[in-house]
């Protein structure tokens, strides 16, 4: 309850800002010097990781983004060809402080519709700004760009499959800004995830042990909204081809339900990304720690004895994971005046999303993963992305299976 009250007493605050600041935009909109010819959104996302929008037609903005995916198991002799996103993202500026943007994604062959985010940006200051709405979580970097260019392996990298859920939105409020021309920030209070979702009698949505919290959130969907959260991400780019972040999560999950408590998930993660003569190394690192886990570990053996009473699948106290990458733009020293981009990577990652388990309770070795992926990556454009890699898999358990991907990808 004590976490609750901070994260009401922050959004009230929030919201009274909020209104403060509409009222002061009402009146600064009527002087010459607020008209302002490009919002601090529109230049963030031209310039994040390279990111390059051109559907611009006067107040409307055209944009989004797909992929689609070959994904052979070794071994197992199963092969499945997916369209794995199609994005369509509209923008409309009302004026030159005021900003829709959306985005709906229509998963594997349109099979699974979802909306991936709508909100309104309120532009006061490059320092402070106004945006709430259905947002993606600023948790990590892919979660918030993750346009298939953006990243060079044929999938989103595991951490962010196993421990940083995404695409992650919830409803919100909040504030975003630069502070001089190094330093981003974000800071919200949105809707929380749920630990256990039952309907008709049965578990339709969890935390699991295998896949963290990647099959918890409602999607902002008519989902509980009795725990909220703050969220919010620092990001540095202060040196020429320097980036280095970190964000937070914190807030209950057990949205009243007795038999949980509270939930509380702390998530934290950090991030940095180097650049130099056509080499990218990056490295993240992912902690997250759950209280009454142990409850909810009951709750859901109670709904579901078969799948929870197996200790893969129990709900861990902490997860933890990092990564490491390196990565070479081939054409960099070979064709340094084409506009091509050939690259070729490596990436390294561990993770464990049974790390501490509660009372009562037993990892599987299984939940304790490595993972080497490598492959290559080509842009005839910066928006189009044709890719292949490898990914071998091995876990404690010795129960690992490497995969061969490949991979179409675009924006616009």
């Amino acid at each position: 309850m004590r976490e609750n009250k901070k994260v009401l007493m922050l959004g009230l605050f929030s919201m009274l800002l909020t209104s403060s600041i509409g009222q002061t935009v009402e009146i600064q909109k009527k002087e010459p010097s607020i008209n302002i010819s490009d919002s601090e959104l529109d230049a963030e996302v031209k310039n994040e990781e390279g990111l390059q929008r051109k559907g611009d037609f006067g107040r409307f903005h055209l944009f989004g983004y797909g992929d689609m995916h070959f994904n052979t198991l070794i071994g197992e002799g199963t092969n499945q060809i997916d369209f794995h996103r199609m994005v369509l993202g509209v923008g409309y500026d009302f004026n030159d402080w005021l900003k829709f943007r959306t985005e709906v994604d229509f998963e594997h062959a349109f099979k699974e519709p979802e909306l991936e985010y709508a909100y309104l940006d309120f532009l006061v200051k490059p320092w402070l700004n106004v945006r709430g709405g259905s947002m993606l979580v600023p948790m990590g970097t892919i979660n918030q760009n993750h346009e298939p260019p953006l990243y060079y392996s044929v999938e989103r990298p595991q951490l962010y499959r196993e421990i940083i859920p995404s695409s992650w939105q919830e409803g919100g409020v909040g504030f975003f800004g630069n502070v001089g021309s190094s330093l981003d920030y974000q800071l919200y209070v949105m809707s929380s995830l749920e630990a256990v979702t039952i309907e008709d009698g049965t578990v339709s949505r969890s935390f699991t042990g295998s896949d963290g919290f990647h099959d918890s959130f409602g999607h902002v969907g008519e989902q509980p909204a009795r725990d909220f959260a703050a969220a919010g991400r620092l990001q540095y780019k202060g040196l020429p081809g320097l980036r280095m972040g970190t964000s937070f999560f914190l807030g209950n999950t057990g949205q009243g339900n007795p038999n949980i408590g509270g939930g509380f998930l702390t998530m934290l993660e950090g991030d940095a990304k180097y650049s130099f003569e056509g080499i990218d190394l990056e490295s993240q690192l992912a902690f997250t720690n759950l209280s009454d886990a142990e409850n909810i570990n009951t709750v859901l053996v109670a709904a579901n004895s078969t799948k929870f009473s197996e200790p893969i699948n129990q709900v861990a106290k902490q997860m933890l994971g990092w990564s490491v990458e390196g990565a070479y733009h081939v054409f960099h020293h070979l064709m340094p005046e084409t506009k091509h981009d050939l690259v070729t990577f490596v990436r390294y990652e561990k993770i464990n999303t049974q790390h501490a388990m509660p009372i009562g309770f037993t990892a599987d070795l299984a939940n304790d993963r490595q993972t080497i992926t490598t492959g290559v990556s080509y842009m005839p454009i910066p928006q189009v992305a044709i890719k292949a890699d490898y990914l071998w898999n091995w876990n404690k358990a010795n129960a690992g299976i490497d995969r061969f991907n490949l991979g179409l990808g675009f924006y616009y």
